[in-house]
C-alpha cells in the first residue's frame, strides 16, 4: 500500500521550521568565527608588535647597559685634564666609539675676539669625523635659526623623527643647516647652569640602541667639562695679565719666550737632522721703553701716568698680529715677541709701533720733550743674536740702550755676536 502523500507534510512542515531555526544560528556561529578569526589575527599581529616593542627594548637595554659600563673610562679621558681646545675632539672620539655613527660634529659657541666686528650669534665646528670630511672645521651654524640653532636656543635633545614633527617644525626658525650634515638624526645641547656652551650633531648612527640617552649623558658631561675647562683658562688669563694695563705680565712674557725659543731649536734639530737646506724658522723680540716718562708722572700726577700706560698698552695689542705676544714687561717697559720673524721683519713692525706711538695723541703730551710721546727700542733675533731666551733679552736690551745713546724716538737692531776663535 504506497503511503499518502499527506503523511509527508508534517515532516516537511517540521523540517522547513527546523531549518529556520537553524540558518540564523549557523550564520550567527559563522559570524563569530569570522569575528573569532579577525581577533586572532589582530592578537596576533599585537603579540608581534609587542614582540619587536620587547626585542627593542631589550636592545636598548643592552646598548645602555654596556654604554655605562664603558662610560667610567669615558668620563676619565674627559676628566684628564684637557684644554678648551682639546675636549670637542674628545667628545666626537667618544660618540664615535658609541654610536659609530656615519659623521659627527661638536659645535661651540663663537665669542667675538677684540677687533672683530659684531656678527649674529652662532655655533662654530670644533671637531668632526670623519677628518676632512664634508662636515669642516670652523663651518659655522646660526645660534638662532635651523634646526641646530633650535635645539641650541630650546635645549632639548631631539632626534629625527622629534624634528619631523608638525610642532616642532612649526617652532624652528627657518635657516642654514650644518654645510656637509643638512639633516642631522640626533642633535643634543651641551648645556651648563642654564647656557648653551655647544651642541653634538650625529648622522646615521650605525650602532642600534637608545641614541638620544647616551648622547645625553655624554652632553651632560662635556658641558661641565667644557665649563670647567673655560673656569681654568679664565683664571690662568687673570694670573698671566698686567692688572694696569690688562696685556701679559713679565712671567707670562718669559714663560712664552722660552716656550718659542725651544720649539724653534727643535724645529732646527729636525731640520739639520734630515739634511734640509731649508732654514730654520725665525724668532724676533722687541723690547721698548716710554721716553721721559718720569717727566710725564712728575708733570701729570701717577694717575694719570697709570692711564697713559693703560692706553699706550691698548693701542700697540690692538695692531700686533694674532700670533704675536705682547706684553708689560715693567715699569714702562714693554716687549713683543714675533714668532716666524726675522729681524728685518720685525724692525719694520718696531718702526711702524714707534711711529703709532708718536702720532698718537695721548693726553698731556704738550709737556714733554718735543710735545709728544715717544719710545726708544731694540729688535733681537733668535740664533742670531741670542742662542737662548735670557741671550736674545739681553741682546734687545744693549740694542734699546744704543736706541738711547742714538738720540731717542728710534729703534735699533742688536750687534751680531762675535765669532768664536
Amino acid at each position: 500500500m504506497e503511503p499518502c502523500p499527506s503523511a509527508f507534510i508534517p515532516f516537511f512542515l517540521g523540517l522547513v521550521v527546523t531549518s529556520g531555526l537553524l540558518v540564523p544560528i549557523l550564520l550567527r556561529l559563522r559570524s563569530s568565527v569570522g569575528e573569532a578569526r579577525a581577533e586572532k589575527l589582530v592578537a596576533e599581529e599585537r603579540s608581534s608588535r609587542l614582540r619587536q616593542a620587547q626585542a627593542g627594548l631589550e636592545q636598548d637595554l643592552g646598548f645602555l647597559t654596556q654604554f655605562l659600563k664603558d662610560y667610567p673610562r669615558l668620563a676619565r679621558e674627559l676628566y684628564g685634564g684637557l684644554t678648551e681646545r682639546q675636549i670637542p675632539g674628545a667628545l666626537v672620539d667618544i660618540v664615535q666609539r658609541s654610536l659609530d655613527p656615519q659623521q659627527v660634529a661638536v659645535l661651540v659657541r663663537r665669542t667675538e675676539s677684540k677687533g672683530e666686528n659684531p656678527r649674529a650669534p652662532r655655533l662654530v665646528v670644533a671637531a668632526a669625523y670623519p677628518e676632512g670630511a664634508a662636515v669642516a672645521v670652523g663651518a659655522e651654524a646660526p645660534l638662532d635659526a635651523g634646526e641646530i640653532g633650535f635645539v641650541a636656543e630650546a635645549q632639548i635633545d631631539v632626534n629625527r623623527q622629534d624634528l619631523s614633527a608638525e610642532n616642532t617644525v612649526a617652532r624652528v626658525k627657518p635657516g642654514p643647516g650644518l654645510p656637509g650634515m643638512p639633516q642631522p638624526d640626533l642633535i643634543v645641547p651641551l648645556v651648563f647652569d642654564q647656557e648653551t656652551l655647544g651642541v653634538i650633531v650625529v648622522a646615521k648612527p650605525r650602532r642600534s640602541g637608545d641614541h638620544k640617552a647616551a648622547l645625553r649623558l655624554v652632553a651632560q658631561t662635556g658641558a661641565q667639562i667644557l665649563h670647567t675647562a673655560a673656569q681654568v683658562s679664565r683664571m690662568k688669563r687673570t694670573a698671566e695679565m698686567d692688572g694696569l694695563t690688562r696685556v701679559f705680565n713679565k712671567k707670562h712674557l718669559e714663560q712664552s719666550l722660552n716656550e718659542i725659543v725651544y720649539r724653534a731649536a727643535c724645529a732646527a734639530y729636525d731640520l739639520r737632522s734630515a739634511g734640509t737646506a731649508e732654514p730654520a724658522p725665525a724668532l724676533s723680540v722687541f723690547l721698548f721703553d716710554i721716553e721721559n716718562n718720569k717727566n710725564y708722572n712728575d708733570s701729570n700726577g701717577h694717575l694719570a701716568g697709570d692711564k697713559l700706560l693703560h692706553e699706550l698698552a691698548s693701542l700697540v695689542n690692538e695692531s700686533v698680529r694674532k700670533d704675536d705676544v705682547f706684553g708689560r714687561f715693567g715699569g714702562e717697559e714693554f716687549l713683543l715677541i714675533l714668532p716666524h720673524t726675522t729681524a728685518a721683519q720685525a724692525m719694520a713692525a718696531a718702526e711702524k709701533i714707534r711711529g703709532l706711538i708718536a702720532g698718537h695723541p695721548f693726553p698731556f703730551t704738550e709737556k714733554q720733550p718735543g710735545q709728544r710721546l715717544t719710545i726708544s727700542g731694540g729688535v733681537a733675533e733668535y740664533p742670531r743674536h741670542g742662542l737662548d731666551a735670557a741671550g736674545l733679552l739681553h741682546a734687545a736690551d744693549e740694542a734699546l740702550y744704543e736706541a738711547k745713546r742714538s738720540g731717542r724716538n728710534r729703534v735699533v737692531p742688536a750687534r751680531e755676536k762675535a765669532a768664536g776663535p
